[in-house]
């Protein structure tokens, strides 16, 4: 609510009035996966009261998961408030799924990823790419969803290959 008030009102936190106000878009990270989604739901539903426009969620590796918090969105009202960029990145291997999974928090990885993941062996590159595409296909029209924050771990040069073959470039999406 800070940096809403410096937006909106012009004023510090002391009460200060401020000689340009600052034109931010504010966001907040969004977690569909860290608790049920109707607590969740509620948690963003604060960010938006405190000023939240848009929001970057943790990464998505269930988009049915992701639906129902989207869901729980939609019963509060958020979905039209707000901008969700939906977290996106290419599994390398089995043990890059095993770490999102167990230590990054807010992240779910379902086991039928995981399975995937482990039988593709040599191939895991590729098949994380292709589950990659996959999310990015079911979530990208799912309402709620504005758009797709690709994060390519130390695997940048895979971006304008995903980009591509998800539709994602400039002349394959139309203009708002």
């Amino acid at each position: 609510w800070i940096l809403r008030r410096m937006r909106d009102e012009g004023k510090y936190l002391d009460g200060r009035s401020m000689k340009f106000r600052p034109q931010y878009f504010l966001g907040a990270a969004a977690a569909p996966f860290a608790s049920r989604p109707e607590f969740q739901a509620i948690r963003e539903h604060k960010k938006v009261n405190a000023g939240a426009q848009f929001f970057q969620t943790n990464l998505v590796y269930d988009p049915d998961g992701m639906e129902v918090w989207l869901n729980e969105l939609a019963k509060r009202d958020i979905l039209d408030k707000v901008y969700i960029l939906i977290g996106v990145t290419p599994l390398k291997n089995l043990k890059m799924a095993q770490y999102m999974h167990k230590d990054v928090p807010g992240v779910f990885v379902p086991d039928k990823v995981m399975k995937r993941m482990e039988a593709a062996g040599d191939g895991a590159e590729e098949e994380g790419v292709q589950i990659a595409l996959e999310i990015i296909e079911a979530v990208k029209s799912k309402q709620g969803v504005n758009g797709i924050h690709l994060m390519a771990v130390g695997w940048e040069e895979i971006v304008p290959r995903i980009v591509t073959e998800a539709g994602l470039t400039r002349e394959q999406v139309p203009a708002l």
